[in-house]
């Protein structure tokens, strides 16, 4: 098997959990760690090379363009902040390489569709991290509902609940996600996306309208968002997200005329029609894959990856939808990503 080399740019804790699942993998080999911080750079690398990898051919940079030039890898690994996504992955693709781009692919639409654009024209793959989507409660969720399993889909509400304000502002959180200049936003750019990604994939389907409230935090912060979503085929959706609660939830729950299913991200339970109908807990598989590893299969099987860049672009624009309707106090209708590419 060809070994594929990748490099890594941001050398965060992102790329620490990231770079450990790819050195699992068979015939992948980490060639160059890039970050601003070349020292930060240095220590993924260092940490790496303690772990087995090749001092000779595992470099620190502090700039991607040199790592495009002296090192050629295979493959881009983006863990930078989401405003300094852009232009890594285009420089990458110019220089030929396949992408993989932490979550959210980029804070604007337009960004994200130059991305896929060129991606298309350098015949790349582009591989985002909604690792949501590898949940086999997830899976199986969008199975039945595919399926008609609770028959035609009337209603979705989905809510996200954790403290992540408090523990940005700890001593372990990364100071760099509580400034909107880097981070492009609060809670939702930051975990909420997952949420909106997961909603998006397992109905299949995409958001036509948006109405959205946020409660906001210096410096520009959303912190809680109420969202009211009408999708394509008239289904609506509510969405709750809120990074200012001391306990977690990640759930959603479809709601159908034959049933219901609820789903988070460990369990699914579905309930039937009949009132006096137990509900099932559903058997689910138990060989969750890394997005890591799905990722390096699909450039080598050449199938897509589960969230291709294409895909994410939907995320981006719903991302876009929700501030700008928070703002404007106005529902805001979303043309589809096929028009607009």
């Amino acid at each position: 098997m060809t070994a594929l080399t990748i490099g890594i740019v941001g050398c965060g804790r992102a790329a620490r959990i990231h770079s450990g699942r790819l050195r699992q993998i068979e015939a992948v080999r980490i060639t160059g760690c890039v970050d601003p911080d070349v020292e930060a750079a240095r220590a993924l690398a260092s940490g790496l090379v303690g772990q087995g990898g090749d001092p000779q051919s595992l470099r620190a940079f502090s700039d991607h363009q040199q790592l495009l030039a002296e090192a050629r890898p295979d493959i881009l690994a983006i863990f930078t902040p989401p405003r300094a996504h852009y232009r890594p992955a285009m420089d990458g693709l110019q220089a030929g390489c396949h992408l993989f781009i932490e979550k959210p692919l980029s804070t604007n639409t337009q960004e994200a569709m130059d991305i896929v654009t060129l991606a298309r024209g350098r015949d790349r793959v582009v591989g985002v991290g909604h690792q949501f989507r590898l949940a086999p409660s997830l899976i199986e969720a969008r199975r039945l509902l595919a399926e008609g399993a609770i028959g035609r889909l009337r209603l979705v509400m989905a809510v996200m609940a954790n403290s992540w304000l408090a523990i940005q502002r700890g001593p372990e959180g990364n100071r760099w996600q509580v400034d909107p200049k880097v981070s492009g936003g609060g809670i939702i750019a930051d975990d909420g996306d997952h949420l909106l990604d997961a909603l998006i994939w397992t109905t299949d389907r995409a958001v036509a309208e948006v109405t959205a409230f946020q409660d906001r935090e210096q410096p520009g912060l959303d912190i809680v968002n109420a969202v009211s979503l009408r999708m394509v085929d008239g289904t609506p959706a509510t969405l709750a997200i809120t990074g200012a609660s001391p306990g977690s939830l990640f759930e959603i729950t479809y709601f159908g005329e034959g049933g219901t299913l609820r789903a988070n991200a460990s369990s699914l339970r579905l309930a039937g029609a009949d009132p006096g109908a137990p509900v099932q807990d559903l058997p689910l598989r138990s060989d969750e894959t890394s997005i890591d590893g799905d990722f390096i299969d699909a450039i080598r099987s050449g199938r897509p990856p589960c969230c291709s860049a294409e895909q994410a672009i939907e995320t981006v624009r719903l991302q876009e939808a929700i501030a700008r309707s928070a703002a404007s106090g106005q529902i805001i209708r979303l043309a589809s990503a096929d028009e607009s590419l």
